[in-house]
């Protein structure tokens, strides 16, 4: 259980016997990390047109011929891919209603290849511009159902952890792209950049769909079998746990129907609004503060940093290899402490690297290459294991299972366009107030960041997704103005993972 903290204390009152989960046995444990392992390698390969254009344009740039790119061009090949995101993660939500979580993942792979396959046949600009709209739309489908897939399947005591991986894995699939640019040619590593998609649709035909979605459609047999899959258990405990699924989502069918809910009147509901705000608020931060600037443009922010005696290519190698193993990291912590802690240290550790990085890059410190790389590699640690991460974990967490698919894919569009804009103009705003300055609007934003989420994030540790949802129904707008005390009445805390 969580410590009972201001910052930390759970959405139910310690002590709640039924809230707490039984001990799981070995099978279960591995056939979780099993679907997880297999979800990581569809966002592994979601990683990498992300980091494409960081080794893409330095290449085209130095090159002669029809294909070279001023900054211009350089910066639509870049935020082109965020700006195909939001397409994806509108149709997302459609998607993993109609078919499925676990199809929809398999189905992206299809535009996914069809990118890298028009990038690397490319020989003029919109060639290159249409294989990045093609594997940009294919991320945007990944982001919401990989989150709803694992945190549907998962224990609530390692749904945060499960949840964290696929970002592990993108900052992986970033890692392996830096590093292939490194050794070869921009056709070649995006002909590489097909493997793992295509793995990753034969894998997926191993996998059960999610119980929830089954239960939702109808599919009560096959909903057992897949609960069944995933946990194990004896017969009696799986119909138990399905029969809190169907009265859940009778429960939720009911309601709609006797109140005749529009989407519109269903997302100005408390329980959807709240969560929908923290999460896009959140996603507004991750971008301000530099997560995805520095992903997408590596190589040419540290070839800015004068007199450093950085290596573009290997620091820039360098910075993913720390993201990567930041993720990881953030994923055990998901494990041993609570959300609201990773985000203010993430928030706050991010706010203090780049306020160190502003002053130092504007001062005769400019030129020691060990400090000035030291703080980088600081600030994309701190940044990646709350920013980065928390705001795809909590898209699997916060919302509701009667809109959590189409909550889930507006949550990410947004996200994504807010990414795209911000990419779009920070070669001008580099150019405009120079990458020292850059840096100082990271940190200020990083400390309203950390003032935002102090205020309004829930922790939901170890919480299952009822309970969740039952917290935000409650009145308070604040988590520290919140009610301490149980409810009286309140439901009885269900130990189901939907």
């Amino acid at each position: 259980m969580c410590n009972k903290t201001a910052d930390t204390e759970p959405l139910q009152k310690e002590g709640n016997a039924e809230s707490e989960v039984e001990p799981k046995d070995s099978r279960r444990l591995i056939t979780q990390i099993l679907l997880t392992a297999i979800v990581t390698i569809v966002t592994a390969s979601a990683g990498m047109p992300i980091g494409y254009s960081a080794i893409l344009l330095p290449q085209l740039k130095s090159m002669n011929g029809s294909l070279q790119v001023d900054d211009e061009m350089g910066s639509w090949i870049v935020s082109v891919h965020s700006a195909a995101s939001p397409i994806g993660a509108l149709l997302s939500g459609t998607l993993m209603d109609y078919f499925g979580r676990k199809m929809t993942l398999q189905l992206c792979c299809i535009p996914l290849i069809a990118g890298w396959i028009v990038i690397m046949s490319s020989h003029n600009h919109a060639l290159i511009l249409v294989g990045r709209i093609l594997a940009g739309t294919a991320v945007g489908v990944v982001a919401a159902p990989c989150q709803v897939y694992i945190a549907e399947m998962s224990d609530p005591n390692l749904r945060g952890m499960f949840s964290s991986i696929p970002f592990a894995s993108y900052s992986f699939g970033i890692l392996l792209v830096y590093m292939l640019g490194t050794a070869a040619n921009w056709r070649m590593v995006a002909g590489i950049c097909m493997v793992l998609p295509a793995m990753s649709m034969i894998l997926f035909c191993c996998l059960p769909e999610s119980p929830a979605w089954l239960v939702k459609k109808g599919r009560i047999e096959k909903a057992t079998r897949s609960y069944h899959w995933v946990n194990g258990g004896s017969t009696a405990k799986v119909k138990r746990e399905i029969q809190q699924l169907v009265t859940r989502v009778e429960n939720e069918g009911a309601q709609s129907k006797a109140t005749q809910r529009s989407l519109w009147r269903t997302f100005l509901s408390s329980n959807v609004l709240k969560p929908f705000i923290i999460v896009n608020i959140f996603g507004l931060f991750q971008s301000l503060t530099g997560v995805y600037v520095i992903v997408f443009y590596a190589v040419e922010i540290i070839s800015t940093m004068q007199n450093s005696g950085l290596n573009e290519f290997h620091a820039a190698t360098l910075t993913a290899g720390v993201r990567f193993i930041a993720a990881i990291a953030a994923s055990v912590l998901l494990v041993l402490t609570g959300r609201r802690a990773i985000a203010l240290l993430s928030t706050i550790g991010t706010a203090l690297s780049a306020l160190c990085l502003s002053i130092f890059l504007q001062t005769d410190f400019s030129n020691s290459t060990y400090l000035i790389l030291s703080l980088l590699i600081f600030y994309v640690a701190a940044n990646t294991i709350g920013l980065m991460i928390l705001p795809g974990v909590l898209v699997g967490e916060l919302f509701p299972l009667k809109v959590r698919g189409i909550a889930g894919s507006l949550s990410f569009t947004i996200i994504n366009l807010t990414m795209f804009s911000f990419a779009k103009i920070f070669p001008f705003m580099k150019s405009l107030i120079g990458i020292g300055n850059c840096f100082l609007f990271f940190g200020v934003t990083s400390i309203a960041g950390s003032i935002f989420l102090y205020a309004t994030l829930p922790e939901t540790k170890n919480q299952t997704l009822n309970d969740i949802e039952d917290y935000f129904m409650q009145e308070n707008l604040l988590w520290i103005t919140r009610n301490r005390r149980r409810r009286n009445g309140a439901s009885k805390t269900q130990t189901s993972k939907v």
